[in-house]
């Protein structure tokens, strides 16, 4: 405080005398000073300028403590009784006129204000980390419950914290546990989204244990989000797609009692294999999952699929509907189907011959994926019971055609070096051994090889050797009468031919889910050495398809049919970021916070009723610099 002084004419004595008024100062945004009165002394005779400022100096002790209770006699020390008498006196008319009142608030607002107002130059962006994604798996899992899940079964909030963020990695960035660090380190806001701290990270040695901790509660889980789904969108589950598909290690895994050498979908019969049988419904949520030895037969694995499958949902199995492709459908495990209480549909293993069609002789138009026209036509035979339906298509007609062409092709030029090598010198001319040559081309190409007839012919010289080997087609006519004609099996004789044909086009679905766990999820190749290593990596993959899924399911219910690499591209552009700045007052104001986001991921937003952003941190440290 300070004390202004103004000669006025005192109407009192009608003369000229000092005129007194007490003023604090305050600084604005643009750090002007401005004063503000807080009391108007007015004429005061019997003190001198001197003795004003010896108050007002007072006053100004008494207006910083005036908050903390304390008393402050010790600074009244120095004054006369006549100062220390006016000193209180002006106190009170201060709190009684406002003035004090008027001060804080000026005071506070124009703190206030320029504490909003920075220096542009002193602007800082750091620790810049990708949140669209996280965010948009983040409220995935919230609606899956997981988090509940897990503190049910007696987790802690770091393992659960370390867990889901090790998730929502997996399922947008795919990588290793140690690259799984990495990105939680310098990419990605995940941890912090679950812990609230920034610079929170688990440690390598859990992020590795965390799939196997995972992995036992499978059962206990897939029920959980099976369950979790069912109510999301009102799921019957009265069709079930059932497929397998391999993935195969890097690696020699010699102590691997899973890892087996078998027929690879990918074309990779050097590696070692594991076999991953899925059970999915039509809107694509696992059912069932079974991780099985690598060379692992396809009919081999329904058995057990059947069983646990009657366990989860026995009051509904009498309308579900197994749709299944010609691999498993044996007539062996059709029979356990139906003993079980399902009912199947499946390609037929056999291509019927005595058949005849439907008394009313109709057929039914269809459009495949690609728009060519498929016809369908019922059809029955003496011996069968079940339902069959002819699925005839001229584009799979001309495929197959062209593909057979190949295989002739290159099953003659087998059988044209086997001849070669009987005639060139250091050849193999052992008769024995040219019958195993041909042997091998024969096991080679099966579904061409069966349309010829091969002759081998001795050599008149040596019994044990081979003079030259011969063959014919037996009928040309008959390599394309099955082109691009196959059949339909189902125990379900109320299907009509279009409804048919649409619930067994639903085995696309679980095609999608193997590109999606072997593409978008990075599932293959397996690098891990130990079984229950591999198997956790296989389920935690698992994991962040039902994430994955429940995401694409619910925006595809709105028309937006975006691949998963899509949808993490555009939330992408989403990002959280700290920022630093200096503000008019000279304090240090920290601000984390989340960018807009851009129009294609407010939309992925909106379809999905989200939030948009996350978090909002203001911190502002009061140190002057």
């Amino acid at each position: 405080m300070h004390v202004n002084v103004q000669t006025r004419h005192n109407a009192k004595t009608g003369e000229k005398a000092p005129y007194y008024r007490l003023k604090e100062s305050y600084r604005d945004v643009r750090g002007h000073v401005h004063s503000l009165i807080v009391l108007n002394i007015g004429f005061e005779p019997c003190l001198n300028v001197k003795n004003v400022r010896r108050i007002a100096v007072a006053l100004t002790e008494r207006f910083k403590r005036i908050n903390d209770g304390q008393l402050f006699t010790e600074n009244y020390e120095n004054l006369t009784e006549q100062e220390l008498a006016k000193a209180d006196e002006y106190w009170k008319r201060m709190q009684d006129e406002g003035g004090i009142d008027r001060f804080n608030d000026k005071a506070t607002e124009a703190k206030n204000e320029a504490a909003r107002y920075v220096d542009i130059d002193s602007v800082e962006h750091t620790d810049a980390r990708n949140v669209g994604a996280e965010w948009l798996c983040k409220q995935t899992m919230d609606e899956l419950g997981l988090e509940d899940f897990l503190r049910t079964e007696g987790w802690t909030e770091n393992s659960i914290h370390t867990a889901l963020s090790h998730l929502i990695v997996r399922t947008i960035y795919a990588p290793s546990e140690l690259a799984t660090l990495r990105y939680m380190q310098e990419n990605s806001a995940a941890c912090e989204l679950y812990s609230g701290i920034p610079s929170w990270q688990p440690g390598l040695n859990a992020l590795y244990k965390m799939p196997c901790r995972l992995y036992a509660l499978k059962e206990k889980l897939e029920k959980h989000l099976c369950q979790r789904t069912d109510s999301l969108f009102n799921l019957t589950n009265r069709i079930v797609l059932f497929d397998l598909t391999n993935f195969y290690f890097e690696g020699r895994k010699a102590q691997s009692k899973k890892a087996k050498f078998g027929r690879s979908k990918e074309k990779r019969s050097d590696c070692r294999l594991l076999v991953l049988a899925l059970c999915i419904n039509e809107a694509g949520f696992i059912r069932y999952s079974s991780i099985l030895e690598g060379n692992t037969a396809d009919p081999k694995s329904l058995p057990d699929m059947v069983d646990k499958l009657a366990l989860k949902s026995p009051a509904e199995k009498e309308k579900t509907l197994v749709v299944m492709d010609a691999g498993i459908a044996t007539e062996e495990n059709l029979r356990l189907v139906k003993e079980k209480g399902y009912n199947y549909l499946c390609v037929s293993r056999n291509r019927l011959k005595d058949y005849e069609l439907s008394a009313d002789h109709k057929s039914v138009i269809v459009q495949d994926a690609r728009k060519q026209k498929i016809t369908l036509r019922e059809v029955s035979t003496p011996e069968e019971d079940d339902y069959y339906l002819e699925i005839t298509s001229p584009s799979k007609a001309l495929t197959e055609s062209s593909m057979n062409r190949q295989w002739r092709e290159r099953f003659e030029e087998e059988l044209t070096k086997a001849n070669d090598g009987i005639n060139k010198p250091g050849g193999t001319k052992n008769y024995e051994k040219v019958i195993e040559r041909v042997g091998r081309a024969l096991q080679k190409y099966p579904s061409i090889a069966k349309f010829y007839e091969i002759t081998y012919v001795r050599d008149d010289a040596s019994s044990d050797k081979m003079k030259r080997v011969e063959w014919k087609i037996k009928d040309g006519a008959a390599i394309g009468d099955s082109h691009g004609v196959y059949f339909l099996r189902t125990n379900v004789r109320t299907l009509d031919e279009k409804t048919t044909w649409d619930y067994y086009n639903l085995i696309r679905e679980i095609e999608c889910t193997n590109r999606q766990l072997k593409t978008d999820l990075n599932l293959r190749p397996i690098y891990h050495q130990k079984d229950e290593s591999s198997d956790a990596h296989l389920f935690f993959g698992l994991l962040a398809y039902w994430v994955v899924n429940t995401i694409r399911y619910r925006l595809k219910q709105s028309g937006i049919n975006y691949y998963w690499t899509e949808i993490i591209r555009r939330m992408s552009t989403q990002k959280l970021v700290t920022t630093q700045a200096t503000n008019a007052l000279g304090e240090s104001i920290e601000l984390r916070q989340c960018s807009q986001p851009s129009k294609s991921a407010k939309e992925i937003y909106d379809t999905l009723k989200y939030k948009h952003a996350p978090l909002r941190k203001i911190k502002i440290c009061r140190t002057q610099s």
